[in-house]
């Protein structure tokens, strides 16, 4: 028979990768930033809710313009109202809105194979990003603290996490025009919760999960604005080895 503690690891590790597939985050219902009835999901790209121009075409452009990102629908949601950093909502908004914008400058500015030059202001042959924050959870720092406490309380809080909602969660919604005539020439949206770790270091951290999920969005961006045809650009997984 096996020891107490291998024992355990079987079990937590059962639990945990049996659960990946159920902790893929509800998608948005949408803040109103884009129109979701006009949007579905498609097969190759990653996120929840696409919908791009029948004529678009990617090479025809070649520069590209990220515009401030716009945090004034979570100014407007109750999701703060119940938040244990309610009285910093401004403040957290803004700084998550200056990382996220430039994450998605960054990721432009090296992402390999990439065709797009990231400019300061809107140009003809360019495309203008407008991304919007529209949830943002912290982690819950406390909780979060419980899962490395000894006798099994990591698999507990793990589970009152999940079961509670008590997670790190973010949404976007984005548009992409063409910048010479305005026109919306593609749309998405996401949500996402934190990964599922065995050990999560970020997770001490209010909003270190949710940047996280910031980069990931932003790579996966460059992937689709330079997606090849027949690429698949694969959805976030649920489950990390990395505890950082």
């Amino acid at each position: 028979m096996l020891p107490r503690a291998p024992m355990l690891a079987i079990i937590l590790i059962s639990v945990m990768l049996s659960g990946c597939a159920a902790m893929k985050a509800d998608p948005s219902r949408g803040a109103g930033f884009v129109p979701m009835e006009q949007m579905s999901k498609q097969g190759d790209l990653p996120f929840n809710k696409v919908w791009v121009k029948k004529d678009m075409d990617w090479k025809h452009y070649q520069t590209i313009y990220v515009k401030p990102v716009n945090t004034a629908y979570l100014m407007e949601t109750d999701a703060w109202k119940q938040n244990f950093r309610q009285g910093h909502m401004t403040e957290d908004a803004q700084e998550l809105g200056r990382y996220m914008e430039d994450r998605f400058r960054a990721a432009f500015t090296t992402g390999p194979d990439n065709q797009f030059r990231v400019v300061g202001y809107p140009e003809p042959g360019s495309v203008t990003l407008e991304l919007a924050l529209t949830e943002l959870v912290p982690s819950n720092v406390a909780l979060e603290t419980l899962r490395y406490a000894p006798y099994g309380g990591g698999a507990a809080a793990t589970v009152l996490s999940r079961a509670t909602g008590a997670m790190s969660t973010v949404a976007f919604e984005a548009k992409v025009r063409d910048s010479k005539s305005g026109t919306v020439v593609a749309m998405f949206a996401d949500r996402e919760t934190q990964k599922f770790k065995f050990i999560d270091f970020k997770a001490f951290t209010w909003y270190g999960n949710a940047k996280n999920i910031i980069d990931e969005w932003a790579e996966q961006f460059v992937l689709v604005a330079n997606q090849r045809p027949g690429q698949i650009v694969e959805e976030a997984s649920t489950f990390s080895l990395k505890p950082w």
